[in-house]
């Protein structure tokens, strides 16, 4: 297996760089009557995957295209859905529409421009602007927010590889090629045209399931042998070839994919959620990372997911950089609770690799919240800090005196740093007259409180993440107080800063006073006292 993955990973690099229903909820149901079309295809979901053949005007398509792409598909929705039932979630996978001659329904769309208007890089935005243009004029063709893009190869390299259009996912659509040995007959060949094959039809189904909303993630060490490669790390070199197989994690959020489902219950509405405690620890006598919280969320929750994504190489963190996810799946504990504990035998990186713990809230609508947490390994034993501390409730608090907040280009107010949301925030403005550091703002609790120490927590991502920065306190809201200045890292979660001497006061200051990035913005998730 590693050596297979050392040969499979540069190929994949070159071709396509991705950007038990009782316990899961999430509906399912069965509908009165299958959905039927006027062309004569049918589905019993109502919501199904928009299949579309987008044809540049300088091209045609392919021979044969339809039954090729109907068996391929057809193959693709069966693999999901055995994954699915081996996950425990049985008879669910995205709905398709098939007429009698098993054949796919495919949505033939040919482009006003030629090909070289929809190149690898950035072409997916031309091209998704005619097709959403095409379902605007015809919205029956439009069945669901999910759409994989099928795009006729372009050309031939010198050694037979085609190569044409984007190949990716971007957020709920996904893109694909389509060239002459795009066949289920070379499905599981081992010479030249069946490992081709293997890369572009594992890589449309690996893109299809970032249209499908799953993240890259990994099989655990022990899953190496039992299960083979997952298929939203390097299974687009496997599938068909060798064992490939859909995580836990994978399943958990499928699970309340609105394509996997055949009810007509709305889904990714929006969702107000976040972990209000997390205790993190390492337990020696299970050697493991055990993990525990309360979240509160609008939406209920059915399962809770968590991403252990390592640093490999300085790789950084994003889109594209965490394919080392190792993932743990829970289910929630009541409305609001969590548990997980998670072998640190199943991580194949350890020490000198930075680990960002991503822990995400699988809502019943299909939305996905999340909120990351750092921590490394020393010694071989991980080391986490980041556990809350008991902080007062903001009830009754409000930010007051802020020296700026953007409210027109995008929900930079203030008074998100207070409302208890991670995936919320404070930016400075920007539109208009760009505000400059130092930036500013001051928490009233209300009444005087007793404190311990400060909270406060880098927006989720770290965009526009603060460096220096100083904390005054205030009884009056007057005259403030230094409690001293301090660096706050470069990371995501909470930090806790303890003030020199327990204080009493009703009021508290947070000065910026420089960025990591070096430009005049600031923006921050959340503050606290505790």
């Amino acid at each position: 297996m590693k050596t297979k993955l050392l040969l499979l990973i540069p190929v994949l690099i070159s071709f396509m760089a991705c950007k038990k229903i009782a316990d899961g909820g999430a509906g399912g149901g069965t509908p009165t009557n299958p959905i039927t079309t006027a062309d004569g295809y049918s589905s019993d979901h109502i919501h199904n995957l928009n299949l579309v053949y987008f044809i540049p005007n300088d091209l045609d398509t392919l021979p044969g295209y339809q039954k090729r792409l109907s068996d391929l598909m057809l193959w693709g929705q069966k693999f999901y859905k055995d994954e699915m039932a081996r996950n425990g979630y049985p008879d669910k996978t995205f709905g398709l529409f098939v007429n009698s001659a098993n054949r796919v329904k495919i949505i033939v769309i040919r482009g006003t421009k030629p090909k070289a208007s929809y190149p690898y890089s950035g072409g997916n935005g031309a091209v998704s602007t005619e097709i959403n243009a095409y379902f605007t004029a015809h919205p029956t063709e439009n069945t669901s927010a999910h759409t994989l893009v099928i795009i006729p190869r372009y050309e031939f390299k010198p050694d037979g590889t085609p190569s044409g259009g984007p190949f990716y996912g971007t957020g709920k659509w996904c893109y694909a090629l389509d060239y002459e040995g795009m066949d289920i007959k070379n499905l599981g060949k081992t010479d030249t045209d069946g490992k081709r094959f293997s890369v572009w039809f594992g890589g449309m189904m690996h893109e299809l399931g970032h249209g499908l909303n799953l993240p890259h993630n990994c099989q655990k060490v022990s899953e190496n042998e039992t299960l083979g490669m997952a298929l939203m790390w390097a299974g687009n070199g496997t599938l068909g070839i060798s064992k490939t197989f859909l995580t836990a994690t994978d399943a958990a959020i499928l699970n309340v994919n609105q394509i996997f489902n055949k009810d007509d219950q709305p889904r990714y509405g929006a969702v107000k959620a976040s972990i209000n405690r997390i205790h993190a620890d390492y337990v020696a006598a299970k050697s493991s990372i055990v993990v525990s919280g309360k979240f509160t969320s609008d939406i209920k929750v059915n399962s809770v997911v968590y991403y252990n994504d390592p640093n490999v190489n300085n790789e950084g963190i994003g889109v594209n950089r965490d394919y080392n996810a190792t993932t743990w799946e829970s289910k929630a504990i009541g409305v609001d609770s969590f548990y997980v504990e998670m072998p640190i035998s199943e991580l194949k990186y350890k020490d000198g690799n930075p680990y960002e713990l991503k822990v995400k809230l699988v809502h019943d609508n299909g939305n996905v919240t999340e909120t990351i947490y750092n921590y490394e390994f020393v010694n071989g034993i991980p080391v986490l800090k980041f556990s809350t501390r008991n902080e007062l409730s903001k009830v009754g608090w409000n930010v007051i005196n802020v020296s700026s907040q953007e409210t027109s280009q995008e929900d930079g107010k203030a008074a998100n740093l207070i409302d208890g949301m991670a995936n919320t925030y404070w930016h400075s403005q920007y539109s208009g007259t760009t505000a400059a550091y130092p930036h500013s703002f001051t928490i009233d609790m209300a009444a005087a409180k007793q404190v311990t120490g400060i909270s406060i927590a880098q927006r989720s991502g770290l965009s526009r993440a603060i460096k220096d920065y100083e904390i005054q306190y205030s009884t009056d809201g007057s005259s403030f107080v230094s409690a001293g200045s301090f660096v706050l890292a470069n990371v995501n979660g909470a930090q806790y800063v303890n003030l020199p001497t327990q204080q009493t006061f009703r009021y508290f200051k947070i000065i910026a006073k420089s960025s990591y990035d070096g430009q005049a913005f600031a923006s921050l998730s959340e503050v606290g006292a505790y």
